[in-house]
């Protein structure tokens, strides 16, 4: 069952880069060909430290090898998205040394970090006085944290202090910049929190169960016929997972219902303006890129509906390692202020020339 679960993932995956406007039979291979070798390279290496540390005591061995895996883990991450950007899709990082970076992006992975640091903490404590077998049960999840934490924390950090950088570098040297006025800005938010709120929810249990259940039946099939185990067990097991399935849908389904006021309390703590530049747009507190290899623009027009705004659309690849890629849309809607259809006809280029694979209508 893994393994079909893992080829419809690599099957999604291949269609939603096929579907990317980056996407190049060139580019393609060039990232085939530094996989492979940094496969081949990890291997070497790690077989290379087992074999240096085969006389040495089996704590230097685990610790060695831990540390070993931790560091090939972050080079591939980031060799794998240095090679597979290409140079057309890359941020505008570069800035003056005196320049004071943004830190926007940064501001989240501060708060996993301490959140990290706090649930480690906890597991430490627990670890210290309770006593028996038990501990061994927190030590393990404990180090199971440790190990993401060391690995996605970092990445984390890199990735938002690249888009920190690239929103600073857009900020000084923008396409357009509108700004609106507290009262605009008030009646504008109003207008997008009660759209967001006509918006159909996207599972309701009472007209969707029917979904759910079909999908619980594939779950609860495919354990019975491919897990190994007694029938109490792999019972016990789909059932877990059918429970977990509920609850994460209902989770997503009561933070969709809390998403009008939540963006409400957002808005009134973003700055009342908009910025388009090469690298993105930035307006309500987001930042989102023109072109990347997990978000990019589909179309962008003008919406009519009073107060007149632009509407862009972006597609955002969303990795499922339980079946096939999917592609999220984010909407941005984004106020046309006093004078601004003025500057319709260079965002016009500007797109058109930036991202001609889509659907720009803005004049």
């Amino acid at each position: 069952m893994y393994i079909v679960f893992a080829l419809m993932s690599m099957a999604g995956a291949w269609v939603a880069w096929r579907h990317n406007p980056l996407y190049s039979t060139k580019s393609t291979l060039r990232v085939l060909a530094a996989t492979v070798l940094l496969v081949a390279a990890s291997i070497f290496i790690i077989v290379a430290a087992v074999d240096l540390t085969s006389g040495r005591s089996e704590s230097v061995q685990l610790s060695v090898l831990f540390g070993v895996i931790i560091v090939l883990t972050l080079g591939m991450i980031f060799s794998i998205q240095a090679v597979s950007v290409p140079k057309s899709a890359r941020l505008t990082t570069a800035l003056p040394p005196s320049t004071q970076i943004l830190t926007l992006h940064r501001h989240s992975v501060y708060r996993w970090a301490m959140g990290s640091a706090a649930f480690l903490a906890v597991c430490g404590l627990i670890c210290a006085v309770v006593p028996g077998n038990t501990r061994y049960v927190f030590m393990s999840v404990g180090g199971i944290v440790l190990m993401l934490a060391l690995v996605l924390l970092p990445v984390m950090y890199v990735m938002a202090r690249k888009f920190d950088r690239a929103l600073t570098s857009l900020e000084m040297n923008p396409w357009i910049h509108w700004q609106y006025s507290a009262a605009q800005w008030q009646e504008w938010s109003g207008i997008q929190v009660e759209r967001l709120k006509a918006v159909p929810a996207t599972f309701v249990l009472v007209r969707d169960w029917r979904q759910l259940a079909w999908v619980f039946a594939s779950i609860i099939g495919g354990v019975l016929i491919f897990s190994p185990g007694r029938l109490w067990e792999k019972m016990l097991y789909a059932l877990s997972c059918c429970a977990a399935l509920f609850i994460w849908a209902e989770l997503a389904a009561w933070d969709s219902r809390r998403a009008p006021e939540k963006y409400r309390a957002k808005l009134r703590h973003v700055a009342p303006e908009a910025y388009f530049g090469h690298d993105g747009l930035f307006c309500n507190g987001a930042f989102v890129t023109w072109l990347d290899i997990s978000v990019y623009l589909t179309s962008a027009s003008i919406d009519a509906r009073v107060p007149r705004s632009l509407l862009f659309f972006f597609d955002k690849i969303v990795p499922n390692p339980y079946g096939a890629t999917q592609a999220t849309r984010i909407v941005q809607s984004v106020l046309i202020p006093a004078g601004g259809d003025g500057d319709l006809a260079r965002l016009q280029k500007e797109l058109s020339e930036r991202c001609p694979s889509a659907r720009i209508a803005l004049s």
